[in-house]
This record gives C-alpha cells, structure tokens and sequence, in this order.
C-alpha cells in the first residue's frame, strides 16, 4: 500500500532532523527566508548578512516497501509485484499454486503468528495430493484408486505438469483417429467379454459383405453402393452394418485413446478390440477419474466429450480446472451458476446472483495465458521448481464481488427432499417395484441481506431410503429416514470418523486385506474413517436440534444422528439413497464448508479424542475395531439455520414405516420372518404398506424356486 503525503513529509523531517534518545525523530526549524525588499538599512557601517537560499521540499515518489511482494499476472505475462498483504483488498486474488496448499479445512492455523492445532490428516492429504503413495492403508487405497480428484483430493500443480509433460512426450498421440468419436452419437456401456465378442463377429462378418460389394461394383465406398438389385435380406444386412458401424469406430477409437495414454496398464487378460468387455470399462473408469468426470465407466455425455478432446487438451482442461478449484478457495466465493437468483442492491437496482466460478475462470485463463495446450504448459514450466512445503503465491484480477459479501455473513441453508416414496419398494418374489422420482433431493445455502434472503449455490444431494440392519444377528430392511424440519450447523469436521452403530452388518465393516489381516479380512477403517473414502467423506456437518430463545439467540439440543456430508460413492448421490444423511459430492462438500468457515466466525478445536471399540466376529474369525481419534473440528460462534424441507410425498404411505420389516430369501422363494421358537423362520407376504401376514400353511405351502434360481433382487441399492 502507497504511504499517504503526509506520511513521506514526516518521514523525510525525520531524515534531516535530530534523533532523542529513543529513537523519535526531532524536526529541525527552517529559518525565515528573506523578503522580495530587503528592509532599511539602520547600521550603515555594519555589514549585511545575506539571507539563505529558500527552502525546497523534496517529496520521495517511490512506493512503500512490500510486506510480501508477488507477482501479478496480466494477459499471459508478469506485469509487475503487489503486496499480498493487500492484494485482496486491492481487487486481486492471491492464488497459491504451491505444493502445501490445502483447502482451509485442512489446515493448522489461520495466520503465521498463531500457534500450530495439528490436524493429523492434513499430511495424508498432501502426500495423496502429490501422487504419492504412503506405506499404509491410505496409500494401499490410492495405488488401487489411482486417480483421485473426483474423490475430493486434486493434484498438486507439480504432478499435473508432469502427467502433462508424460503426455506432450508420447508418440502414439499423433496417430490417434479421434474422428468417429466426433462424430458419434448415442451411448456404449458394457456388455460382457463373451458380448463384446459376439458383437465384434457380428460386425466384421457384415463388413466383409459390405466390402465385397464394394469391390464387384467397382465403387469407391459404401454410399456409391447400388442397391437396386439388392435382395430383402441384402438390405438387411447393409442397414445392419450402417448402424453399427458407428459403434465399432467409435469403440475402437476410445480403445485405442486409452491405450496410448496407459488405462489399460495392469489390467490382465488384454481387451476385444471393438467390444466393450470389462478391461475397457475399467481402463474407461479410470480415463472418468482422471479428468473428474461423474460417470459409470461407459461412453456417453460428459465422458464422451473428454474423449473428443485431443489428450493435450485433456490435461489443458485439468490444469484449468484445478486452478479453478483453488481459486474459488482462495477468493472465498461459492456463486457457481447452479441457481437462478437476484438481489436488490443499495442503488434499488435488480441485481443477478453472479456465476463467479466462471468469471474466475475466464479470468484466470487470461491472467496466465492458458488459451492452448502449448501456452498452458508454458505456463507451469515457467514456475520453476516447486518445492514440497512451499507456498508459491501469485495474483491476478478478481471479479468484483456482490455487496452482500462480508467478513461474518448470516448463511441459511435448504435441504429439499425431493420425492419421498415411503411405500416398501420391493415385490412379492423380492423383485424391486417401480418408484420413479422426478425431482431429485438438493441442498441450497443462502445468505440473508437487508431483509432478502439470497440464493448462491445448489448441490445435489441424497436422503435416507430402505436399508439393511442387523437386529439379533439377522439382516432385515428398516426405512431410514431424512427428518424433516429445522436443525441447525454447529460443528463442521474435516476428515471426520463415523462411529458405527451396532445395527451396522459386520460384513459392512470388513474388507478384503491381502497381507494386512488375518484371515484374508480386516476391519474397514476406510470405511469408518478419517479417509476420503469414509462414510462422512472429507468433511461432515452435524445436525443438531435447537432451542430459540426470544433474544434470538440459540440453544443447542441433541444431536439428530444426521450429517451433511461428503462421499467418494458419486454415483449414490446421482440416483441412490443413503442411511437418512445428506451425502455431497467429495469436493463439494469441502468447498461447502470452507466457505461456510471463510465468512463465520468460529473457533478451531482441534482433533476429536475418542475411546471406540467394537469387537467383529464373522465365520469364527474375530477382529476389534479401535479408534482413539475422530477428526478435526472447527466450532461456529453463531449456528448456521439448516431447513429440511418435507418434499413432495408419492405413493400410498404418508409416513416411514417405523418397523423393520423381512428380507426375501431366493433359496427358499419367500420372505422369511424370524421366529424364536422356530429356527427356520416362518414364510410371510410383505405388502407395500409394510403389512406383514404369515402364509398359510407355512412352508409346505411355498413352491420353491428353480435350481439356480437368480439372487436376491432386493439387495439394497
């Protein structure tokens, strides 16, 4: 920041004046300057003493020294150095493309004079972000995973300049046919390997005639053809290669994309060229987690639009896209055109809910020159060496942010259920029934402002629905409900631990361990948490019932066993429901609640202390789970107000059924309701009200299925 004139003046008095004894400047006194006329002269014998030159005041014009000096980015070049102890204030964003970055969530300590609350999984969190992967079951995991920014842990800077340089180097890109992919419209999903197979056969059998045809009539290619003299099944056959053709292009095209960038890399038995076998499905799932797309390893939307792009422009996207993400942290903005909304500003004006994400972006882009691929990698070589506990703090011009912006902001929040079916969802030979919903749950944060209540941001989001439950060792389904109502936001922890409850299956708490257990099992700490794959997610808010007093103020109640939380499960949040909580996208989530703690006040409590055990026992094996830290907590002065709206009933049922009902037993071709007296249960219809009614007759009056009857088709989902 410039010193003010005054300021300068004082400061140069002080350099030509005296100094005390404590260090304060004394300013001299300038004497009086002569007169245009000098006065009469009284004493004529005594000689004259000439006046002093006039005194000048010399203004320093050079700016104050920087507290912390950067660079700016303007246009794809540094113009010059700001101070980022002011830059913010001066209309800039102050971006850290260091390796140490981590969003607010997870980090020690708000300033640097302040001292150090150890949040354990903060160094997790940079190692998986760098790529790397540590000796325990964190990095297990991530080795399996790979790819991990849809999961809510992004790249560092230094790890996408080198997957961008891996790929600028490989050779295969520029053979690489991109055209069918182009053109291509539709959907590819899996379909077997034996499937894959059987459709490749089928294809290149119709090409063979299609190309002898093209050979006898001497064309050049399929549409000079002449079918007049075509017999029907000719025809047929032609139509029948005109429409797949399509396909088999654009398959072979993906296939040989992800082979060039190394998707198929440790997948054994190869892959069908041309048919969509599992190999492809996995290498396609792990093309999806590397450019954070929300898909099921299938071609179609979001996923085909990334394989249409060249692979430079693939990782062009990325570096895009993660600066983004870095950029809205450090802004401190959440606006990301997902609402329609509009404010009256202070000029009586109508004002729209800005999309800031996308100004940033464009911002940004312009800012470092990201226009191509070329200047983008340009653009991380130009950073040089970027050490792995360092900051590397830049700036470029912010987008001007809405007059409700302030430092303690009073944020509502909406939870829509959307459509609520609480009818039970399956049928009478355990075969899921049809509960179509229209209008998906979604969560909406507000800010209130001169009396207006502001919508910034919508997420899509999840509610509770028919889960398994273990009661007295037996596995039933119970309705677990999203309760409607208001609660508030008091305690938001990152990387939180789930504490399950006994009426959690023990098989949902084992895992598959190699050499990290016995008995080929081990507890599921990935499961519990704190890891990016736990049940809370990265980060969890805890819904707690509330007290208002008439001064407003609140008064906490108890905890309502309900969180809003983050999940790596992306594909639930799309179309599934949870155990009763608000599950947000992983990096959603953090970006939630970071902003949430960026504009209110709040408190750092640190690492959770806890004392859990619960002893496992499956097969005659027997395990114990013990966690002695839960995750690290961060408590709001003043709660944040969530509402739970009632959503939009379907169905018969107006409320849960409260009683867990039977599952269907396919072995025995009825729902089976556990009977004490009798050890082989007794066989019952389950009606959709949740009416439970005993067969008559029992079980000589249930025709069991065929030998190899399928599975349970109520399995939840």
């Amino acid at each position: 920041m410039k010193r003010s004139v005054a300021a300068l003046l004082l400061a140069l008095s002080a350099s030509c004046g005296t100094t005390d004894a404590v260090g304060t400047a004394s300013p001299t006194t300038p004497e009086s300057t002569a007169s245009a006329e000098p006065a009469p002269d009284t004493h004529a014998d005594t000689p004259t003493t000439p006046s002093p030159p006039p005194h000048h005041t010399v203004v320093d014009e050079r700016p104050a020294p920087m507290h912390q000096p950067i660079p700016l980015y303007e246009g794809g070049a540094i113009t010059r150095q700001v101070d980022a102890a002011t830059a913010r204030e001066e209309g800039f964003v102050v971006l850290d493309l260091g390796e140490s970055w981590t969003p607010y969530l997870f980090t020690e300590h708000d300033t640097p004079d302040e001292p150090v609350l150890q949040n354990d999984y903060r160094a997790t969190f940079l190692a998986l972000a760098r790529g790397e992967f540590p000796d325990d079951r964190h990095g297990d995991l991530a080795r399996e995973d790979q790819y991990l920014e849809p999961y809510g842990i992004p790249p560092t800077v230094a790890l996408l300049r080198t997957r961008f340089h891996h790929t600028h180097e490989l050779a295969c890109v520029a053979s690489l046919d991109l055209a069918p992919l182009a053109s291509f419209e539709g959907q590819l999903a899996y379909e077997s390997r034996d499937g894959g197979r059987n459709f490749v056969r089928q294809f290149q059998t119709l090409e063979r005639a299609v190309n002898e045809w093209v050979r006898t009539q001497g064309v050049e290619g399929v549409a000079q053809l002449d079918t007049s003299r075509f017999s029907d099944r000719d025809e047929r056959r032609l139509a029948d290669y005109q429409r797949l053709a399509p396909r088999y292009a654009a398959m072979v095209a993906t296939q040989h994309r992800l082979e060039c960038e190394g998707y198929f890399d440790g997948l054994s038995g190869g892959h069908v060229e041309g048919g969509f076998d599992w190999n492809t499905h996995e290498a396609l799932s792990r093309f999806e987690r590397r450019h954070r797309i929300y898909g099921w390893g299938i071609v179609a939307r979001d996923t085909l639009a990334m394989l249409r792009r060249t692979p430079e422009e693939g990782e062009q996207e990325a570096v895009i896209r993660v600066l983004t993400e870095r950029a809205l942290h450090a802004a401190g903005v959440i606006e990301d055109g997902s609402i329609d909304g509009s404010f009256r500003g202070s000029d009586g004006a109508t004002h729209d809910v800005p999309n800031l994400e996308g100004q940033l972006r464009t911002l940004m882009i312009e800012a470092f020159g990201l226009e191509t691929p070329e200047s983008t990698l340009a653009f991380l070589d130009s950073l040089g060496e970027l050490p792995p506990d360092g900051q590397h703090l830049v700036a470029f011009r912010a987008p001007a942010l809405p007059e409700y912006y302030s430092s303690d902001m009073d944020f509502e929040v909406e939870i829509d259920r959307g459509d609520i079916w609480y009818d039970f969802p399956y049928g009478a030979h355990g075969e899921e029934l049809p509960q179509p919903v229209e209008r998906r749950p979604h969560t909406t944060i507000f800010v209130r402002w001169e009396g207006q209540r502001i919508p910034l941001a919508q997420f899509g989001t999840t509610i509770g629905g028919w889960r398994s439950e273990l009661i007295d060792g037996v596995t039933y389904w119970r309705y677990k409900n999203s309760p409607p109502g208001p609660v508030v936001w008091h305690q938001i922890v990152a990387a939180p631990v789930w504490l399950p409850p006994e009426s959690t299956p023990v098989r949902d708490l084992l895992v598959r361990s190699g050499a990290r257990g016995a008995h080929g099992w081990a507890p599921d700490y990935h499961e519990v948490g704190p890891s990016y794959a736990s049940a809370y997610g990265l980060v969890a808010a805890y819904h707690i019932r509330y007290f208002e007093r008439p001064d407003g103020s609140v008064r906490l109640g108890g905890d309502e066993g309900i969180r809003s939380h983050g999940s790596v499960d992306y594909t639930s949040i799309m179309r599934r429901h949870s155990h009763g909580c608000h599950r947000l996208l992983n990096h959603i989530a953090v970006r939630l609640m970071s902003y949430v703690l960026e504009h209110r006040r709040h408190t750092r409590d640190g690492i959770q202390q806890l004392g859990f055990r619960r002893d496992l026992e499956r097969d005659g094996n027997h395990w114990t789970m013990a966690l002695d830290h839960g995750g690290y907590v961060f408590t709001l002065e003043r709660p944040v107000h969530v509402e739970v709206l009632q959503g939009r009933i379907r169905g018969e049922l107006q409320h849960p059924i409260e009683e867990a009902l039977p599952r269907f037993d396919p072995a025995r071709g009825a729902y089976v309701q556990i009977d004490p007296t009798n050890p082989a249960g007794i066989p019952v219809t389950v009606s959709r009200l949740g009416v439970v009614t005993p067969i008559p007759g029992g079980w000589a009056a249930v025709t069991p299925p065929d030998a190899g009857a399928g599975v349970d088709a109520g399995v939840a989902h």
